[in-house]
């Protein structure tokens, strides 16, 4: 779907004139075959799939070069981030294929990325914050993966693995566990016991949960956002919250 906003439609011109959309099924006769992982601003467009016809009519993809090229298009099209897999581009005639970004770049990303997760993912505890998290009954060892003031919480999950990074609670400052303050995901026993990760509901009953942990400040509110949906609750609500 297409929204009339000014960088939709640069974004659709620029398609048009780079010889997108229009994707054909690959046959015997294809020439240039692209192959993505991940597209993030198209995510339909994933799979190995002959460039399209446009591309063979005006940018002459069924050349060699011209082929390979394409590679940094797709890319650029996709908005993807240094850490996603390169996207390949491989012309059929000779077997060749181009790649970009270059797998040696994306993979020291990655690992630079996986440190920089490593470098938050703990936080040490405090005798009185340990006392807190037991009566709430969790353990001193749960940790909260407090995220960073410069990433957005529309890239956090990103940030976490595949089971984690759902279900996130910003409380401004946690007066009773100090380094629970901020926007953070939720602990290992709610994704393990508590089903914060699959269910919408138990995420957001999770705002309640972190405000009275806290310490139940009337002067603040905690919020949770249920990532996968974007569903997004407050507690105390705006109406308790201004009494």
């Amino acid at each position: 779907e297409m929204h009339a906003q000014p960088r939709g439609l640069a974004l659709l011109f620029l398609c048009l004139s780079q010889g997108w959309p229009g994707h054909r099924a690959q046959s015997s006769g294809s020439h240039c075959t692209i192959i993505v992982g991940k597209c993030r601003s198209h995510p339909y467009i994933v799979g190995s799939m002959d460039d399209s016809e446009e591309a063979y009519n005006t940018l002459h993809v069924d050349q060699e070069d011209n082929c390979l090229a394409r590679a940094r298009f797709y890319w650029d099209l996709c908005s993807n981030k240094p850490t996603d897999d390169s996207i390949v581009v491989r012309f059929n005639p000779t077997g060749r294929n181009a790649s970009y970004p270059d797998p040696g770049e994306v993979q020291l990303a990655k690992e630079q990325n996986e440190t920089y997760i490593a470098s938050y993912a703990r936080r040490d505890y405090l005798p009185l914050a340990e006392e807190i998290l037991q009566t709430a009954g969790l353990s001193p060892t749960n940790s909260r993966f407090i995220l960073p003031a410069s990433v957005p919480l529309s890239e956090a999950d990103d940030l976490r693995p595949a089971s984690r990074g759902k279900c996130w609670t910003r409380v401004l400052m946690c007066h009773l566990v100090p380094h629970f303050s901020g926007t953070g995901d939720d602990v290992d026993d709610a994704y393990e016991n508590g089903g914060v990760g699959e269910n919408e509901t138990a995420c957001l009953g999770r705002a309640r949960f972190f405000w009275e942990l806290c310490g139940a400040d009337g002067f603040q509110q905690a919020e949770t956002t249920y990532l996968p949906t974007g569903a997004r609750s407050v507690f105390p609500s705006d109406e308790e919250a201004s009494d």
